[in-house]
């Protein structure tokens, strides 16, 4: 496996993390302790391809742009939708073509999860 991919599956999880913590409802299905909350937070950058609106979890599918300017497919996992709506957040906020930015905090190991 490549640098990018690891890179790609380690922000993949990492976004996770910011995703679900728009609400204290999430952070009681899933546990933040493998994510090392003090250490700089990354930030993503893409085009959304998909946006799934479905409990337990929302996704999102992004383009984004690799260090050789290749695009790759990357898919993050967010809150519930009950979680997201209570935040100001709906199924209409984001759309195919918008761009974002997904920021998140690292795995305190440093390693990656598949």
């Amino acid at each position: 496996m490549n640098k990018l991919s690891l890179l790609n599956k380690f922000l993949s999880i990492a976004v996770f993390t910011m995703l679900v913590s728009f609400s204290g409802i999430s952070s009681a299905h899933h546990s933040a302790i493998a994510f090392d909350m003090n250490a700089p937070l990354i930030t993503i950058t893409g085009k959304v391809t998909q946006f799934i609106w479905r409990s337990p979890h929302t996704s999102i599918n992004m383009e984004v742009e690799n260090a050789e300017g290749e695009v790759e497919i990357w898919k993050f996992e967010g809150g519930g939708t009950v979680s997201l709506v209570k935040n100001g957040v709906t199924r209409d906020s984001i759309k195919p073509g918008h761009i974002v930015s997904i920021t998140a905090a690292p795995l305190r190991d440093g390693g990656l999860v598949d």
